[in-house]
């Protein structure tokens, strides 16, 4: 960590073309070096100006997985502030995060905790969805899988969709304790990105980058342009 900045991920030291070298799948396998696992992969690096980013556009839904388990140096009360880019140029139709038959969506970005309640047998990650929803009202609130997912919807829509950042900042200790009720572990499991259009049958574009941590006195302006 340098001057209250933990970076997770800039994409700069990945190959153009290819999927990010530090991402994994859902079984915690590393998605790039896993060529049956990795052709279901609609994510790539691509470059523009000198700045690498994640790209994504298709309908296929997996996720890529970045596990903070071992990185001992993140205390998210010291750096609480999620940061990251992420820009969409179109959205699946019709998606919604509420409804298994629709769940689709642009852009996601969930931070995963340790288990929640036993739901049916089962012990379900407690986790934050933030989300570029095709339907969900911007600004609203929502609560899936027994209240072990919470869905914040920053953006909805076409509205803002283009060839523009959007730079997000997101207090996650803060939205922990309003969305859960009680403090979070200092430490998440796990950082995903989700983006899809399988449930809907269209294709979804969007992009990712510069995904961090800072602490509160390296905020900048919340939800801006650039």
């Amino acid at each position: 960590m340098s001057n209250g900045i933990l970076v997770v991920d800039d994409f700069e030291d990945d190959m153009v073309g290819k999927l990010p070298d530090r991402w994994y799948n859902r079984d915690v396998k590393n998605a790039a070096n896993e060529p049956e696992e990795s052709r279901y992969y609609s994510y790539f690096i691509d470059e523009v100006c000198n700045n690498k980013y994640l790209h994504y556009e298709g309908t296929d839904a997996r996720h890529l997985n970045f596990p903070l388990k071992e990185r001992e140096n993140l205390n998210i009360y010291e750096t609480p502030i999620l940061s990251w880019k992420w820009r969409v140029k179109q959205i699946p139709e019709g998606g919604n995060e509420l409804e298994n038959h629709k769940n689709d969506a642009a852009a996601s970005i969930y931070v995963v905790f340790d288990m929640g309640r036993v739901a049916l047998f089962k012990k379900v990650p407690k986790s934050i969805r933030y989300t570029w929803s095709s339907t969900l009202e911007k600004g609203s609130e929502n609560s899936i899988f027994y209240g072990n997912q919470k869905i914040v919807v920053l953006e909805s829509g076409s509205e803002n969709i283009g060839e523009h950042w959007i730079t997000v900042e997101q207090n996650i200790v803060e939205d922990y304790r309003r969305l859960f009720g009680d403090d979070p572990p200092a430490r998440p499991l796990a950082i995903l990105i989700l983006s899809d259009g399988n449930s809907v049958n269209d294709t979804a574009e969007a992009d990712y980058d510069d995904i961090m941590f800072k602490s509160l006195d390296q905020r900048l302006i919340k939800n801006t342009k650039q």
